[in-house]
């Protein structure tokens, strides 16, 4: 889906991210992740858990940068904001509690659960 559509569909806020690869060759960035189930639209007190592992998964990248200045470790997500959009991609930017910045443009993104 696009980055649009999944920042209305997921509220990444305080969610954890525990690792981030880019791989340059399959254009992909994979974030792993602990989603706050819990803010979701979908949550069930009575069945779900409050945190679920997975991964936030970009695919079709066509920019990616980091200014990663440690790795990351559980590091809380404060910001997620939609950077600019076109007809085929759209950019978004994620600060972290780590004074990590990650900017991906991509044309396509999904969670996958463990």
């Amino acid at each position: 889906m696009r980055i649009s559509d999944f920042l209305k569909r997921y509220h990444l806020h305080g969610s954890l991210i525990n690792n981030v690869e880019y791989d340059s060759t399959t254009k992909r960035v994979s974030l792993e992740t602990e989603l706050c189930k819990w803010l979701q639209f979908d949550y069930d007190e009575t069945k779900d858990p409050e945190m679920i592992e997975g991964f936030i998964v970009f695919e079709d990248v066509t920019y990616f940068e980091t200014d990663c200045v440690k790795d990351f470790d559980a590091d809380e997500i404060l910001e997620v904001v939609l950077v600019s959009s076109n007809q085929l991609f759209e950019k978004v930017k994620i600060a972290t509690d780590g004074v990590n910045i990650i900017i991906i443009e991509a044309g396509d993104v999904d969670w996958h659960p463990l």
